[in-house]
Formats: structure tokens, C-alpha cells, sequence
């Protein structure tokens, strides 16, 4: 081989890589936008979910601070 086709080949070479990085690099990046929003579902998720079982237990909590209230009163 001359040192041109040889040029020619690494050029080719170079070409064919970098192309194949960048396809994988765009996949990347979408696989990490989608996988950033099943994140961000999932938080809001978990997040109402938590706020729900604190209404819950804040609730049950003043019922039971009204019926103590309730029988420290007959006690006394």
C-alpha cells in the first residue's frame, strides 16, 4: 500500500468511528431524557404518596389529642 491509500483508510476509519460514537452518544442521551423523566414521575410519586400519609397520620394524631383531652377532663 501507498502512503496515500493508507491516508485515505485512516481517514475512513476516523469517519466510520466517529459516526458510530455520535449514534451512540444521541441513543445515550435520549435513554438519559427518558429515564430523567420515569425519575421525576416517580419522586412526584413518592412525594404525594408521603404527603398523603402525613395528612393521614396528622389526623389520626388530633383525633387522639381530642378523645385524651376528652378523658383527662372526666378524670378530673
Amino acid at each position: 500500500m501507498n502512503e496515500d491509500t493508507i491516508n485515505d483508510l485512516k481517514q475512513f476509519i476516523t469517519t466510520t468511528v466517529s459516526q458510530q460514537t455520535s449514534d451512540i452518544r444521541d441513543d445515550i442521551e435520549k435513554l438519559d431524557n427518558k429515564l430523567s423523566g420515569k425519575i421525576d414521575d416517580l419522586s412526584a410519586s413518592v412525594a404525594e404518596a408521603m404527603d398523603n400519609t402525613n395528612e393521614a397520620v396528622d389526623t389520626q394524631l388530633k383525633d387522639h389529642e381530642a378523645r385524651i383531652g376528652r378523658l383527662e377532663q372526666k378524670a378530673a
